[in-house]
């Protein structure tokens, strides 16, 4: 049972009669993102959101006149369960009225209202009451229009409040959240679709054919902000990052414009900046010079506690069907790459891989799993090694194998920088679906490594990393001079990191047809989604992972 706090928000009632899962997803789990309906409703509250007017109850020293009107009012009451936020409190003749400001323009004149919105109206309204006012109506202000309509707080309207507020106390003392909305003109609007996954979600519990419509909302316009200067330093201007080198400024980008910061060896964030990031959800990485993930700073975790602790009971007890299918999926993907772009001669290697991911998936031991993803990397890195070589490839000897702590090689200093750059990327994603990206249920939690990022970045590896080396080397993009060797280890230049983060991201912002749901989305959203679908396995409300793999 979980624990519910005494006070129910006025504003998640009204999520609630609009979607109980939303209401559950922005209450308990503290999910939220922002589109432009949400954003142009801060503007429109922008000047009652301000505490504005002095004392106006009952007790008020205006005797001969109604006081003057007040703003952001908050009230609450024990005995009803409820707190609200009043956008404008007024006072006419001994009557309070509660006015709600509203984006757009009313339902209709006749109901100017939707129910969800009229129930918090109503719940502003029983506070009042609670409070000791007289209320027989409250109001709604709308933008678009310019205009106030008055709605009546009759007893049909009280009752439904009421009984939507003891409903929102039973679903939110769920372990999991209500089931997604089958189909719902409701979806397409909701700032939350992209946390939801609706459609997805009732797909892969058997509830809903394969989504026809693509609710996911697409890559915003902010992007990862990657400093790799040694003795560069981060600072906020108003609202944006300046980069800051010799104590002058070299560049600088909006702040909405940042998805993430990652800091790659000596370089430092000022306080005041950091603050301000922790404000606005962007969490900040550093990485050491060569590229490996360090550490991770964000404000506080989101609030779906539930999934963690089902994710620390899941990596206590094992959880072998879900990293075999991390592994299968890695192997899959290996096998398509190497098949896209071999020109003969690996059609047993191709059988080999399909044999061995066949076989991941229904393994009954950790162990014996690591030994056929050892079997599958042996076989796949020997393929790989001439399709990096066509064009003269990076080093003197051919490819074979994977070398790291440190590389011995171009090649495998290259891969190297890439996996830890989908490292800090499946980090990011765990955290935003609330998952603890240290405790993996595949790789050992140990010596601080996120071990469930690396996790969700099995199946990717082939898709985004080994991809974006084949094409950086056989294009040209770095050459043997985009590395250094000291003591027999290889590292990039500051200008091959540089050359290797641009190809990176132009690979991640690339979209793929989604094998499971038919839509396009880019790889980093998709790592998104692969994290949201594992913390709804692991909460129950989808019956298995499924691995994302493409042809």
């Amino acid at each position: 049972m979980s624990f519910l706090p005494e006070l129910i928000p006025a504003r998640i009632l009204n999520e609630y009669v609009y979607c109980p899962r939303l209401a559950y997803l922005e209450w308990v789990d503290r999910a939220f993102r922002d589109n432009d309906d949400t954003v142009e409703g801060r503007f429109v509250h922008r000047r009652v959101d301000r505490e504005r007017g002095g004392r106006s109850g009952r007790d008020s020293a205006y005797t001969d006149q109604d006081p003057p009107p007040s703003t952001s009012v908050t009230v609450s009451s024990e005995r009803l369960g409820l707190i609200a936020k009043i956008d404008v409190l007024e006072q006419r003749s001994g009557h309070a009225v509660p006015v709600e400001y509203k984006r757009g323009a009313p339902r209709s004149p006749e109901e100017p209202l939707w129910e969800p919105e009229l129930v918090q109206l109503c719940a502003q309204a029983l506070l009042l009451r609670d409070a000791g006012y007289a209320v027989d109506y409250g109001e709604v202000y709308f933008a678009e229009t310019r205009k106030r309509h008055r709605i009546p707080i009759h007893e049909a309207l009280v009752q439904r409040t009421l009984e939507a507020v003891e409903r929102l106390r039973a679903d939110v003392a769920r372990d999991t959240p209500p089931p997604p909305l089958q189909d719902s003109p409701k979806c397409p609007r909701c700032s939350l679709v992209g946390i939801c996954l609706p459609d997805e979600v009732n797909y892969l519990r058997g509830e809903a054919p394969r989504p026809k419509r693509r609710l996911v909302a697409s890559d915003p316009a902010s992007a990862p902000l990657y400093v790799t200067t040694q003795g560069a330093r981060l600072s906020k201007r108003g609202g944006r990052v300046a980069l800051m080198e010799d104590g002058k400024e070299v560049d600088s980008r909006r702040l909405v414009d940042v998805s993430h910061v990652a800091l790659f060896g000596n370089v430092s964030i000022s306080p005041p900046l950091l603050r301000e990031l922790f404000d606005r959800g962007i969490p900040v990485l550093w990485l050491t010079y060569g590229g490996w993930l360090s550490g991770i700073a964000t404000g506080m975790p989101p609030g779906n506690v539930e999934v963690r602790m089902r994710q620390h009971r899941a990596a206590a007890v094992g959880a072998i069907e879900l990293a075999c299918q991390f592994i299968a999926g890695k192997i899959r993907n290996s096998r398509t790459l190497i098949r896209r772009h071999a020109r003969g001669g690996a059609d047993e290697a191709l059988a080999q891989l399909a044999q061995l991911a066949r076989r991941a998936e229904s393994v009954e031991s950790s162990e014996e799993l690591l030994g056929i993803e050892g079997a599958a990397a042996r076989i796949y890195f020997a393929q790989l090694g001439p399709l990096l070589a066509r064009r003269g490839g990076l080093d003197e000897k051919p490819f074979e194998r994977r070398t790291r702590r440190p590389p011995t090689d171009r090649t495998n200093a290259l891969l190297s920088f890439l996996y830890s750059l989908l490292s800090k990327d499946a980090t990011v994603a765990a955290f935003a679906a609330g998952l603890d990206p240290y405790v993996g249920l595949f790789h050992r939690p140990r010596f601080g490594r996120p071990a469930l990022a690396l996790d969700l970045a099995e199946e990717f590896r082939p898709l985004i990393c080994d991809s974006t080396a084949l094409t950086v080397i056989n294009n040209g993009e770095v050459s043997r001079d985009d590395f250094v060797e000291r003591a027999g280890a290889v590292a990039l230049t500051p200008s091959g990191r540089r050359k290797v983060i641009a190809a990176y991201e132009r690979r991640m912002k690339s979209t793929l047809r989604h094998p499971l749901f038919g839509y396009k989305a880019s790889y980093r959203r998709c790592l998104e989604i692969q994290a949201r679908l594992l913390a709804a396995v692991l909460v129950g409300e989808t019956p298995a992972y499924r691995c994302l793999t493409t042809r």
